[in-house]
């Protein structure tokens, strides 16, 4: 089979681009004197996916915690995740070993490529995969939709919440007992998700790129340690089934009864060679029974050769078994060529829903991983009364209108072609929150939630006057018929709005007043209900937790009564000018203030003069408050 060399036309060009660019970031230099290598001479990287199945990566073209390495972050320890029959959860199981392997032939000459960390029948290890020394040249971490310039990859953008980008080569680092490398470098990308139903897989693409030799009949494996939960720690994979099904072309562990490790539902990987390769010109092949080696012969024929194992069972818990390999072949490239492979591992409580997942991903894939979303944020607008908030959210000439509103990407479009449900309103006294749930308006007359009825109205009394209010009112959907994904909600931090009761902006100065005077020092305002000072709730934009305790900057004063625009001075009784505020909000006529000079120092007890002056028509008026510390 001849390949037909495929380049990543949204990546480079075929003479300029990142073909070119990895040819000349690369040193070619071998150091085949120790095992692990210089640590000068490669970057080797661990990163974990954070969320779905909480793969750890690393740059060496192994999944799991590679041994021979030291790393700092004892929080990459491996993990692999298993799925419960009878919880119906995701659990961590042991070791989670999984390797890229690769074959083809070199000047007539069979070689055989292995990203495992164990070898058999050699006193080196297995890996023959390495990063380069370049401290760029690790395990990066991409965010959905964020553009990073990776050096061998410009302008990548992640597809999934938790993308992992690495490269690696075979030509390196040379073990000693290796007897050829394939000469080609791997740019491998792994992607996972949190959202229910779309948590069960992690996702890889391999971009396999010979630089150094021509490859003929070149087939890509996977290869998978089998071991299924973790019991008191006895071998995992006495009792595990392994299988192929050739009609799906999956890879199926399962866990047999016995052995005191029943209800682990199964595990499974799938393969999907390039699409522009007819299907009867591919080789497939299924191992379940040997471990790999530095034997290029010995593990091309095993791996490559095209034949497919029976299931197999380990039932003496040998160390040679429980594990399984799948490739597929086989395809002639040449420096220079892009073979473009993808892997996914997946997880299901039976061997059915592991081909319905696989489904699901190819699904994904077609439709550019758009995943369905929550429902656009209703259009809420506050209007402030005398101990009360009224809250409004139908939609305004020009607005979405959230009930009608269509999500092309879920899966039950045909049944659910408008999947909007209902709204839930939303209650604070800070802008971060904690918030308290009001009510909840639904759909009547169907299966999904309370049937409460739909509103675009909400009125909220009983309220302190002066005091400041956060409001939401949130959009969910109903739970996706197709893929169970539960109900989706727009959040709460788009739509929150803040509400003064009480005291409306007036047209100009002449009744400003100052509360509370006066200002004691001795009393706990933050336990007030609505509290009056209170630390910052809110979090920060690495999601740290906010202050929590008050400080003298916690401290509030407030005029009231003050129009828009004006600006406030604070004096001493002796003339000596404290503070000036700004108050530009023609929605809200009070204005704060922490009790702090110029210099941010906390004023002293006394008598204090303000003066208010409207910026629109010079008015000017004078009082006073007094602060007891």
């Amino acid at each position: 089979m001849k390949f037909i060399p495929s380049i990543l036309s949204s990546l480079f060009v075929r003479i300029s681009g990142i073909t070119g660019m990895i040819f000349l970031l690369v040193s070619t230099a071998v150091f085949a004197d120790s095992f692990p290598a210089d640590p000068s001479k490669i970057t080797v990287s661990i990163k974990r996916h954070k969320v779905g199945k909480s793969q750890a990566i690393s740059n060496l073209g192994f999944c799991g915690r590679p041994v021979g390495f030291n790393f700092d972050n004892e929080n990459t320890k491996s993990g692999s995740s298993d799925l419960s029959k009878s919880s119906q959860q995701v659990l961590l199981a042991g070791a989670a070993r999984q390797a890229l392997f690769l074959g083809g032939k070199v000047g007539g000459q069979k070689v055989f490529t292995c990203g495992e960390e164990w070898s058999d029948q050699s006193s080196w290890w297995g890996f023959e995969f390495f990063p380069t020394g370049q401290p760029w040249d690790t395990v990066w971490v991409v965010p959905k939709d964020s553009v990073v310039d990776i050096p061998y990859f410009p302008g990548y953008r992640g597809i999934s919440e938790n993308d992992l980008v690495c490269r690696y080569n075979d030509y390196l680092i040379r073990v000693p007992d290796q007897l050829k490398p394939l000469g080609v470098q791997v740019i491998q990308t792994s992607h996972s998700w949190s959202l229910s139903s779309y948590n069960l897989w992690t996702y890889f693409q391999f971009y396999i790129i010979p630089t150094t030799n021509d490859i003929e009949d070149l087939s890509v494996g996977w290869w998978k340690f089998n071991g299924l939960g973790i019991f008191n720690g006895n071998p995992t994979n006495r009792d595990d089934l392994q299988s192929f099904d050739d009609e799906h072309k999956i890879s199926f562990a399962e866990d047999l009864p016995g052995n005191d490790d029943d209800g682990i539902g199964p595990q499974g990987f799938k393969i999907w060679p390039p699409e522009d390769v007819p299907a009867d010109e591919l080789v497939w092949s299924f191992d379940n029974d040997h471990m790999p080696n530095h034997i290029d012969n010995l593990m091309w024929d095993e791996y490559f050769g095209g034949k497919i194992d029976p299931p197999s069972a380990d039932g003496n818990a040998s160390r040679v078994r429980g594990f399984s390999t799948v490739s597929v072949g086989r395809f002639d490239v040449k420096v220079g060529d892009t073979l473009k492979i993808q892997i996914a591992m997946v997880v299901g409580y039976d061997k059915e829903d592991i081909i319905k997942n696989v489904r699901r991903i190819e699904e994904l894939r077609d439709r550019g991983f758009a995943l369905p979303s929550p429902p656009p944020s209703p259009p809420l607008r506050i209007e402030a009364g005398n101990h009360r908030a009224i809250l409004r959210w139908d939609p305004l000439p020009g607005q979405i209108d959230v009930e009608n509103w269509t999500d092309p990407f879920r899966e039950d479009i045909d049944i659910h072609p408008q999947p909007f449900e209902g709204y839930k309103i939303f209650k604070s006294f800070n802008q971060g929150g904690p918030w308290t749930l009001l009510a909840v308006f639904d759909v009547p007359d169907n299966e999904f939630g309370q049937n409460t009825g739909l509103q675009r109205e909400f009125i909220d009394i009983g309220l302190l006057n002066n005091f400041e209010y956060y409001y939401a009112v949130t959009a969910f959907t109903k739970p996706d018929a197709v893929t169970g994904l539960n109900a989706l909600e727009s959040p709460i931090s788009l739509s929150s709005k803040m509400v003064i009761p009480g005291t409306q902006v007036p047209e100009s100065v002449g009744e400003v007043f100052v509360v509370p005077n006066p200002y004691r020092g001795d009393v706990d305002y933050s336990s007030f209900s609505p509290p009056w000072e209170s630390p910052d709730p809110r979090r920060n934009i690495n999601n740290e937790p906010g202050r929590d305790r008050w400080i003298e900057a916690d401290r509030r004063l407030q005029f009231v009564n003050v129009p828009s625009p004006s600006e406030v001075k604070i004096y001493t009784l002796a003339g000596d000018q404290v503070n000036t505020l700004q108050h530009n909000n023609s929605d809200v006529g009070v204005l704060n203030w922490n009790l702090t000079a110029f210099n941010g120092l906390a004023i002293s007890s006394g008598i204090y003069i303000f003066t208010v002056k409207d910026l629109r028509n010079g008015k000017v008026q004078v009082g006073k408050f007094v602060v007891i510390k």
